[in-house]
């Protein structure tokens, strides 16, 4: 399968692929158009339909290990409470780290305004929210009983490309030649494989997501890396590649109601997690896959840690708003801002099956007990922010990014 093409001239095996040699002819009315025709090299992969890594006995026993973490996390009926309630904001993290590898950063605060419908029709917003919508598809699926086909891959797609231009390209695979970095593929960091060798790439990616053979974590991280070579589509292969990493380990069992966020913890080393994935083309598999493993398992620590601070702040929010009997609405609205830092009456009347004047009385008696800040809106509505939540979330990702996981 996507063997390269008999005969042609200039192919280079390294590593686990080949490059092709081509020609790139600039076309006018493109940055830099007017240049002469220059050579480029394209990786065409390996398939990994039927590859099994050989893995150093360190290397396996670590992604058993990183496993054991996210299954434990899922076994663990305290923390996983917690974890439940903050899937939603743990997942707006996992989408923002994902998109800032990409160079797309907006703040937690503005991506709740957006989604809580007060952040206007911020462009950079509503691309992230694509993005948590499209890691939200990626647990449906893995969550399914069917195999997972391309049609899957391309609803991910679908889900993230919500904005100009990268919706006019939602859901297909790429009929062009495309490169990542610099104007054109001769000055490119990385020139995946020609568009004619894309669909039996991925078909062959798909076979190997539906094995149940080889460790998860080490099939995520092998699945993801070959997805990222591949390249199958015009823009968004990095975030969907990362949301395949939800869906693999949640198909195979690893994290049946919660997935650590693994891309937050690959962001905090953009350099390094670039490098692995180069590693991986190189046919350094064994380096790549005890890297994945380690992230793994760091996101699975950062995961209970996040979920024991916020434990603690929803306790003192109790003893805070006391006098509150335990089925008021101001309790109700309370258990489901971790989910929703920011929220509306309609939001919280929806949330909690009662009626907007008792959202609005619960939402208040949160105000008043400084659990809340009101924010007055004639136009859009108020909303109400748990401010002390966003500064827990920002002390998390800097304490990650600062390389410490211990326990606050």
């Amino acid at each position: 399968m996507a063997e390269t093409r008999k005969g042609f001239a200039g192919a280079e095996r390294r590593g686990r692929g080949t490059y092709e040699s081509h020609t790139w002819t600039p076309r006018f009315g493109t940055p830099r158009g007017g240049g002469k025709p220059a050579r480029y090299g394209a990786f065409v992969p390996d398939p990994v339909g039927d590859y099994l890594p050989e893995l150093s006995a360190a290397t396996s026993a670590l992604s058993e290990r990183a496993g054991a973490a996210v299954r434990g996390l899922n076994a663990s009926s305290e923390e996983l409470r917690s974890l439940e309630g903050l899937a939603g904001q743990l997942l707006r993290s996992e989408a923002l780290a994902s998109s800032a590898i990409e160079e797309l950063r907006i703040s937690h605060r503005k991506l709740a305004r957006t989604e809580a419908g007060a952040g206007g029709s911020d462009h950079r917003a509503r691309e992230v929210l694509g993005n948590v919508r499209a890691m939200e598809r990626a647990v449906e699926i893995g969550g399914g009983a069917g195999d997972f086909t391309v049609d899957d891959i391309l609803s991910i797609h679908r889900e993230l490309a919500v904005v100009y231009p990268l919706d006019q390209i939602a859901g297909k695979l790429r009929e062009q030649q495309g490169w990542i970095g610099g104007w054109s593929p001769p000055g490119a960091a990385f020139v995946p494989a020609p568009p004619e060798y894309v669909p039996e790439l991925v078909d062959d990616l798909c076979e190997f997501i539906n094995r149940d053979d080889i460790s998860p974590v080490a099939q995520a991280a092998i699945a993801h890396a070959q997805f990222e070579t591949i390249h199958p589509f015009g823009d968004g292969n990095g975030r969907v590649g990362r949301c395949l990493i939800h869906t693999l380990l949640r198909r195979r069992g690893v994290a049946p109601r919660y997935v650590p966020p693994v891309s937050l913890v690959l962001a905090t080393a953009k350099d390094a997690y670039i490098s692995g994935l180069e590693d991986f083309r190189l046919g350094e598999v064994d380096r790549w896959v005890a890297q994945f493993a380690e992230a793994v398992e760091d996101s699975a620590q950062v995961a209970r840690n996040l979920s024991q601070r916020v434990t603690v702040l929803k306790a003192e929010w109790v003893a805070r708003a006391e006098p509150m009997r335990s089925d008021s609405t101001a309790r109700a609205i309370l258990d489901h801002l971790p989910s929703f830092p920011i929220i509306t009456a309609a939001t919280a009347a929806e949330l909690t099956g009662r009626s907007r004047v008792a959202a609005i009385n619960g939402l208040d008696h949160l105000d008043k007990a400084g659990i809340l800040t009101r924010h007055r809106n004639q136009k859009k509505g108020d909303r109400w922010e748990a401010k002390e939540l966003f500064a827990i979330l920002i002390d998390f990702e800097t304490s990650i990014r600062g390389g410490t996981t211990q326990s606050a």
